[in-house]
């Protein structure tokens, strides 16, 4: 950076403490790396809630419904001895305490793997979703029984030939509630496929209730292509993190003018308490 001052001075905006930065004698330069960090994470969790609805900043409230996930819950804490114990934050937190930036890195880790297990899933068997355009939580459980139905009426020798009569209502019920399908062929002779589809859908519905408190809806992410952004973006946002938290150490009194806590995510996240222009 050329001139870091005269960054750091548009970054800040009005500010009439720039001078207070330079007398900490701390890198300025990396100050305005870490300040662009922060206006970038900024826009990476605006660009989530837009595109998905999902404000992963959470609050304290939300946060202490995410401890119901063990790989949140539980983390590992070493001493001097190098000894490692295992400390649940459910029993660790007081209900008010603010969202550091370690548990939301350990929120974001674990999202991002069991957005990363769906998405296999769907590269490597469920290339072409048959039910994708209408399918929600509520009607996995219809489709499954109708499969039940539908198979219990196949003959061994007949095959539906005698149970017409009770099959074709079914399919019609079937077709009203996905008129995609039908261009694909009857209940009869694609319920094998839907079978395996409605499994997948089944893991989709887990993960939504997994991370409710925070909103998710995955049948929406899926049915919008919009799985691999929602990783990428993710992924984004945990690594920038780790980032400011990695230049922390040389920038302590910096960022101490700045009021930015790395025990409470707000400082970062809340533009009213900090105000930063992206330069």
């Amino acid at each position: 950076v050329r001139d870091p001052k005269r960054i750091l001075e548009k970054i800040l905006g009005d500010r009439k403490d720039l001078d207070r930065f330079e007398e900490t004698g701390e890198s300025l330069e990396q100050l305005t790396e870490v300040l662009r960090d922060v206006v970038r994470c900024r826009g990476t969790r605006q660009w989530i809630i837009d595109n998905h609805g999902i404000d992963l900043a959470v609050s304290a409230a939300t946060f202490n419904r995410l401890l119901e996930i063990p790989q949140i819950n539980f983390v590992e804490n070493s001493n001097r001895m190098l000894e490692v114990h295992t400390v649940s934050l459910k029993e660790a937190r007081n209900l008010d305490d603010p969202v550091t930036v370690g548990n939301l890195n350990s929120m974001l880790r674990e999202l991002y793997r069991n957005l990363e297990s769906i998405q296999g899933q769907l590269e490597n068997g469920h290339t072409n979703l048959l039910l994708i355009n209408e399918m929600s939580a509520e009607l996995i459980g219809v489709v499954d029984q109708q499969i039940k139905s539908i198979k219990r009426l196949n003959g061994r020798l007949t095959g539906y030939m005698l149970s017409l009569n009770k099959v074709k209502p079914i399919e019609l019920n079937f077709e009203n509630l996905f008129p995609s399908s039908t261009k694909i062929g009857s209940l009869r002779k694609i319920w094998p496929v839907v079978e395996e589809e409605v499994e997948f859908y089944k893991k989709c519905c887990e993960l939504n209730k997994r991370w409710e408190a925070v909103g998710i809806d995955l049948f929406k992410v899926i049915r919008e292509d919009g799985l691999s952004n929602l990783r990428e973006n993710i992924q984004e946002l945990g690594n920038l993190l780790w980032n400011i938290v990695y230049n922390q150490r040389s920038l302590e009194q910096c960022l101490t003018i700045l009021q930015i806590d790395f025990n409470d995510t707000r400082s970062l996240f809340d533009s009213s308490r900090i105000e930063l222009n992206n330069v």
